[in-house]
């Protein structure tokens, strides 16, 4: 038995009965009956999800996700945690510049991660493109006829 599932059951099925009291055959409105079938959709859907295997990943967000081989965890939140870690990293600009510098951009992106080797550029004054902005290659004056 699946025990994520089993709050929003409860709040479904507290939400069924407050309407049990509410409606009367003589004044059910179809809008009443509309939402209260509804409800019991919901309700019908959390049952049968319980009733699956539980999850291997005990993740509330990606219950039948896959798991990290190396801690059990969910994989999809660890490369979601991953990725807030490295953008926080913020390496210092002085040191994007070195690398830049000593092994070339294509080894201070694989270090450093493109958003830091831009910013290490834009703060150096080179854009991120191969050609500085005032160069004209050859093939330009061909294009501007």
């Amino acid at each position: 038995m699946n025990r994520t599932p089993l709050p929003a059951l409860v709040t479904a099925l507290r939400t069924l009965g407050s309407y049990g009291d509410r409606l009367s055959p003589a004044d059910a409105t179809p809008e009443q009956l509309a939402v209260v079938a509804q409800a019991v959709e919901e309700a019908r859907r959390l049952v049968a999800a319980a009733h699956r295997p539980p999850s291997t990943s005990d993740c509330p967000d990606h219950p039948p996700g896959p798991l990290d081989p190396t801690d059990g965890l969910c994989l999809l939140c660890r490369g979601r945690r991953h990725r807030a870690a490295a953008q926080a990293a913020n390496t210092p600009l002085t040191d994007v510049a070195r690398t830049l510098a000593d092994h070339g951009e294509t080894e201070a992106v694989r270090r450093h991660g493109a958003r830091d080797v831009a910013r290490a550029q834009a703060a150096a004054g080179r854009g991120t493109h191969k050609y500085p902005p005032n160069t004209r290659r050859p093939y330009d004056e061909e294009l501007s006829r």
